[in-house]
């Protein structure tokens, strides 16, 4: 039948099958470039996947070239060191500072006055309170503007006298690179697990608190002198890590320390081994063989008193470690 005769339905409805097909076939395309777009744009941005061992342009750690830059020294730097032949770091597009020191750590707790410390001393048990590392904090308890340090030893065996056991220390910053003990600090010799400081009484003064197994003790500080507060509660536990913080924002700092794992010494199975991470450990050695310890969250009255409220607030937490 030749065009001309056919119905005019019949070849508006004709136009609209070639709009309708035209159109689908637009938005086809349209979705194939936007992904083909996107992956590119992804592709691009993608972190590079890094083998250890190899060769990477991003990692500004990795120096090459040996003996081919000396090192320049900072006017600013007080302390003085021998001069050495470094290498220049690699830093697309963001060198070093002109006259920026050498990125680099030297060990210097000899020189500063640390090394005397201790984190345990006595012969080990193979108790879990005498394998796990103690913990320091930073505070500048007497206010002269230089970060002193505490330093939480790990003690001793469990069952010697307190007397046959390492004391945490307190060491003043003497501004040039040095420490020395605080020689009125009271002495403190217990299984220490961490220390956090704060200003709980808002005298404008750090206060300490430290913690450890069966031990959590509260030191205010006197105008740069620090003394043990006996009124604080310390109930029996395995404690660790302390944070300060004005949780119900009464603008006095309370105090939430963390408890690990119930600890029974003297169990009949001690010498029994357990695994840990697919290796035979000793049973008294692997947190998992005992039940987790709950937190506790010290509220600060505003009178120089605490009290334990964890419990009451929910938050004690004593499925979790």
């Amino acid at each position: 039948m030749p065009v001309e005769s056919l119905p005019l339905s019949t070849w508006a409805g004709s136009r609209r099958m070639r709009r309708v097909a035209w159109t689908a076939g637009s938005l086809v395309a349209l979705a194939l470039i936007g992904g083909l777009v996107s992956w590119r744009i992804h592709k691009e941005n993608a972190p590079e996947e890094y083998t250890p061992g190899e060769a990477s342009q991003d990692i500004t750690s990795q120096v090459s070239a040996r003996n081919t830059a000396p090192a320049v020294q900072s006017q600013a730097v007080r302390n003085v060191v021998s001069a050495r032949v470094v290498d220049r770091l690699r830093d697309p597009g963001r060198p070093l500072p002109q006259g920026a020191p050498e990125p680099r750590f030297t060990d210097v707790t000899q020189t500063a006055g640390l090394a005397g410390f201790r984190q345990f001393q006595g012969v080990r048990t193979s108790q879990l309170p005498e394998d796990m590392g103690s913990g320091v904090a930073w505070g500048d308890f007497d206010n002269d503007g230089l970060e002193d340090l505490f330093v939480v030893s790990g003690g001793g065996p469990l069952g010697v006298p307190a007397s046959e056991l390492a004391p945490s220390v307190l060491y003043r910053n003497l501004g040039d690179g040095r420490f020395e003990k605080v020689k009125d600090f009271p002495e403190l010799r217990i299984h220490g697990m961490a220390a956090a400081w704060g200003d709980y009484n808002n005298d404008g003064w750090l206060d300490l608190v430290v913690t450890g197994y069966d031990t959590i003790i509260l030191f205010r500080n006197d105008h740069g002198h620090l003394v043990r507060d006996k009124s604080f509660p310390s109930p029996k536990g395995f404690w660790a890590g302390a944070s300060w913080g004005d949780y119900n924002r009464d603008g006095y700092l309370d105090l939430y320390v963390c408890g690990y794992v119930k600890y029974k010494p003297g169990e009949q199975n001690a010498t029994a081994s357990s695994t840990q991470f697919g290796l035979e450990v000793p049973f008294t050695l692997n947190p998992a063989s005992y039940e987790p310890e709950r937190n506790l969250l010290f509220r600060n009255n505003g009178n120089g008193t605490f009290i334990e409220v964890a419990q009451e607030l929910g938050v004690a937490n004593p499925g979790r470690t």
